[in-house]
């Protein structure tokens, strides 16, 4: 699969086809095409454009066309995000050699006043003239962009990707993943982030349609679902449950496919999804920015419990274990496959594990027969209390039994110098709190001591990251006051 030959492909097959519909304008395949034809001349005949521009743009029809204007051109797109403040784009843009932006109307302004270069992006009038052209091909192993992870568990790391690597990545997984011609996908978060704009580039190779208000907002959300029905909703889990919670249920009831990402996905809530539809399918995936697509699991009705994640690896993906326990088999997960990234920017933070062609960011795993695998949780989460390891995704099932779901469990050093383990609930505000000693009553039977949180509490929604992710970060410390919560120890 190539990126460029399937979007001038499209062009020329299904001209008239929607590729983008957001809340503001629609485009079609010859439109994207030429559009995005026109923008590369422009960066081509620019003696000033290095390797990389970047990317900012609130519109998902702007965003597909800066991004396949620069596939066309055979440069790098840095995406950036319209809702970082005015000093981290300036950052950034310094930091990562990035002179000037593809933007569009509304960013225009921002990024003029920075000192910065602004390419407008714009639809065409007429896309009949470049139809015929060829499109301007780049190597495989060409950087295709930069992408800033969540920042979710940290400070967010700039990820190098090649064209080949997401090429791979989607023609190997789409069909696992639900995605066809025939989809049309809501993504009804942002797209400056790496599941939704994977979707977006995925849906555009791919010749479905994607639907997208370019940042959650639910009344647009319900806009976009007048008047476009929609197979295939691709969010993280926090999103999944908002749409579910503020979207009349009968405009979700075409969906035939649901994919998340990006956090685990409740038991709870994957009843939800499959109660949509005798028809819909749930599958969650496990991957991350710097390795792309990982394992995958379908979820059922049927299942009984919470569970970490348990899944399959996708085709072409192979996975080893570092510093493997020979007592319960867990270890550090290293992956090798063709949907790898380069690596970190050398001009930002980070740095991957490796080992020969594999690489690492944390994540323990056990592996299991069959190509499958179970991924405990990031080890740069693993906790030490007192000398004790813990891993928090134990403790989130021990409190999942005691009928505690959607948890965190976090390590927070007080003042005077001792650790405790903080786990956070999410509760409506109308729900009661449980029976303390109910609860302990429980984790007693599952937990040693050393592993049972001194605290639990409840909030009614989880802050989150501007990918729709939980925001780690700024979740209340245990000693804030005013907080709903129980003290077990």
């Amino acid at each position: 699969m190539n990126l460029a030959s399937q979007l001038q492909h499209h062009a020329l097959t299904r001209p008239d086809h929607p590729a983008v519909i957001s809340i503001s304008q629609v485009i079609d395949y010859a439109t994207l095409y030429a559009s995005s034809h026109d923008l590369a001349q422009a960066l081509q005949r620019d003696p000033r454009i290095g390797r990389r521009v970047g990317l900012y743009c609130s519109d998902p029809v702007a965003l597909a066309i800066g991004f396949h204007a620069c596939v066309l051109a055979g440069v790098s797109a840095m995406i950036l995000d319209p809702t970082w403040p005015a000093e981290k784009l300036k950052t950034t843009l310094t930091q990562f050699g990035s002179p000037k932006v593809l933007t569009d109307q509304p960013g225009e302004a921002s990024v003029t006043e920075l000192g910065h270069t602004a390419l407008g992006v714009r639809k065409v009038s007429d896309p009949s003239h470049a139809l015929a052209d060829l499109a301007t091909q780049a190597g495989s192993d060409s950087e295709l962009l930069l992408i800033f992870t969540s920042g979710s568990t940290g400070s967010p790391k700039a990820v190098v990707r090649t064209r080949h690597s997401w090429e791979q990545s989607i023609s190997r997984c789409a069909g696992i993943l639900g995605a066809s011609e025939d989809s049309t996908t809501l993504v009804p978060g942002p797209l400056a982030h790496g599941l939704g704009l994977y979707a977006l580039v995925e849906s555009v190779a791919l010749g479905g349609t994607l639907v997208a208000p370019g940042r959650w907002q639910a009344g647009h959300v319900r806009r976009l679902l007048q008047s476009t029905s929609c197979n295939r909703l691709v969010a993280v889990p926090s999103l999944v449950r908002l749409l579910l919670q503020q979207i009349p249920l009968q405009r979700l009831s075409g969906l035939r496919h649901v994919v998340t990402g990006g956090e685990a996905l409740s038991l709870d809530l994957a009843q939800q999804i499959l109660q949509l539809s005798k028809d819909v399918n749930c599958i969650e995936y496990f991957g991350s920015s710097e390795h792309s697509l990982i394992a995958y699991r379908q979820r059922s009705l049927e299942e009984a419990e919470e569970s970490p994640f348990m899944g399959t690896l996708f085709d072409g993906v192979r996975a080893h274990l570092h510093a493997q326990n020979g007592t319960d088999g867990t270890g550090r997960l290293m992956i090798r496959s063709a949907f790898n990234a380069i690596g970190y920017d050398p001009q930002g933070s980070g740095q991957l594990e490796r080992c020969e062609e594999a690489t690492g960011i944390g994540d323990i795993a056990r592996l299991l027969p069959g190509q499958r695998i179970q991924i405990l949780g990031r080890g740069g989460e693993m906790m030490n209390i007192n000398g004790n390891n813990v891993y928090p995704a134990e403790i989130t099932r021990a409190l999942e039994a005691a009928g505690l779901r959607q948890s965190l469990v976090l390590a927070h050093r007080l003042a005077h110098g001792k650790t405790v383990l903080t786990a956070y609930v999410q509760l409506a505000l109308h729900q009661p709190l449980p029976d303390p000693s109910s609860v302990l009553q429980v984790l007693r039977e599952i937990l040693p001591v050393y592993k049972i949180p001194h605290d639990v509490v409840f909030l009614p929604s989880w802050p989150l990251t501007a990918s729709g992710k939980c925001d780690i970060q700024t979740l209340p410390a245990p000693t804030t006051s005013g907080l709903r919560k129980l003290r077990l120890r």
